[in-house]
Formats: C-alpha cells, structure tokens, sequence
C-alpha cells in the first residue's frame, strides 16, 4: 500500500499521468471532487470551497474565520483519504501535508511554459491570450495557495521525490516511473500509517471545531490512537465543558482527557 501525491502546472498533463497511474497501480483517484465532497462532510460550506480550493485567497479572505476553518478542514480531508491508503491525490497541497508519511511518494510534473500554452490552445480550443491567462492565473492561484496555507514555495524541488518534464518525458514513460517507484515503497510500508493519519485527521476537526470558541486564551491539542487531550487556559468552566462536549460529537473521537484550566482573571498577562 503506498499514497502518491501528484502536483501539476497547468498545460503539463499531470492530471492525465495522475489518472492513469491510479489506473495503473489499481488505486483510488483523488481529485476536487472527492475533496470537495469529504470537505462538505466536515462542515464546510459547499459554497465556500471554490473560494479557497487551490486558490490564492483575497486579503478579505485571509483575514476570516472561514480561512482559518479551511486551513484545518483541508488538511483533516487529506488525511481522512489518505488514511485508506492506495491513492492518488492531486493537489491541495498533498505533497506538504503528507510529507511525512512512510510509504508517500511525491511527485511534480512540469512542462516549459510555450508548451504548456500550445497544449492549453489545443485542448480548449482558444486563443493564445486567453491560454496564456489561464496559465498564468493557475500557476498564481497555486503558489499562493501553498504560500498561504503552508508556508512553502510551490517551486521547491525538496517537496518532491520525482520531478516528470513531460516536454521529453511522455505520459505512458512518466505512469511507468511513477509506478516503478511506488514498487519500491510498498517494499517498506509501516503499518502505522492508518493510525497516524487517522489521528491527524482528527486533531484537525478537533482544532476547526474550536475556531468558533470564544474565551480560548492558551489551549494545546494532542490526538493519539483517538484519545484527545486539552491542555491550556480557558476563560470559564463552562468553555472548558463545552469544548469537551463539541469534540465528542467528532465522529472517530475516543475518549477526550480534559486538562483544561480556568484562568483566575479575565485578562491573561
């Protein structure tokens, strides 16, 4: 069982060589839909995500409450996918979120921009302004994206195990190095990875179920094996109450070790 995250620049045929790599290796094809679908299932508004999926949020946008809840809900679905394992995800950061994880393989796929554009004419059949628009609020749209949500450089080639130039490399050559490679991290596989990735999952529903709390002053959250535990300060006993009720309504959620404390002033120095 392994997880490959693809990233891809427009016009680059990343999506084809992600969809028949997944094909390929028998795995689940991850894309927008999917994570548009497990974000509704999490409570974010269905309206909302094309505002901030792969996109680079307005200034309005980074200062609201529902950027800080799609900066949790985003990652919790990720790894709520993931967690299954034989997948493929495209984009939404994948290659950061997972990073991390035995058995993850992280793939880009690249192609020079005059391609990229000649491919995008093609394909939808417009003019080269209109190609070279798209590209080049795609390409912003990405980076921004990961620069806000993940504070990283879309174009840092650390984030990547394989790196597929489709200008010499074809689509049926980069399926085929992708799915060599992942031959070779099935061979080291953790069987701890579920339970890790489970446990993210739910460490981030738990911190965008708090986003809504007022009265958190210094709070930390530590999930394991779905046991949560509250640390920190709280303006009242009845924060610290119902904080623990909202958490076990998460589904997934064992048990919750409230070690909440109220604070003795209402201002915390």
């Amino acid at each position: 069982m392994a997880i490959v995250t693809i990233s891809r620049q427009a016009g680059s045929l990343g999506d084809e060589i992600a969809r028949s790599a997944a094909d390929k290796l028998g795995y689940r094809y991850i894309e927008k839909n999917q994570i548009s679908e497990t974000l509704s299932k999490l409570g974010f508004s269905v309206s909302d995500v094309d505002k901030y999926d792969e996109k680079k949020p307005s200034v309005w946008q980074t200062l609201s409450i529902q950027k800080k809840l799609f900066a949790h809900l985003i990652q919790a679905a990720v790894y709520e996918l993931a967690k299954e394992q034989d997948a493929v995800i495209v984009g939404r950061g994948g290659q950061i979120i997972l990073k991390d994880i035995p058995g993850a393989l992280h793939v880009r796929v690249i192609a020079p921009y005059a391609e990229r554009v000649t491919r995008l004419m093609e394909e939808m059949r417009c003019e080269e302004k209109n190609a070279q628009r798209i590209i080049r609020r795609s390409d912003r749209d990405s980076s921004g994206y990961l620069a806000t949500y993940f504070d990283a450089d879309w174009d840092d080639s650390a984030l990547y195990d394989l790196v597929i130039n489709t200008r010499t490399i074809s689509p049926d050559t980069g399926v085929r190095m992708i799915t060599g490679a992942v031959e070779a991290l099935e061979s080291a596989k953790s069987p701890s990875v579920s339970e890790t990735l489970n446990d993210r999952a739910l460490t981030h529903k738990a911190r965008a179920a708090l986003i809504a709390f007022d009265g958190l002053e210094i709070v930390n959250l530590v999930v394991e094996k779905g046991v949560v535990t509250l640390s920190g300060l709280v303006r009242s006993s009845v924060i610290k109450d119902n904080c623990a009720k909202t958490l076990a309504t998460i589904e997934g959620i064992a048990s919750i070790n409230n070690q909440l404390n109220v604070a003795d002033n209402t201002k915390i120095y």
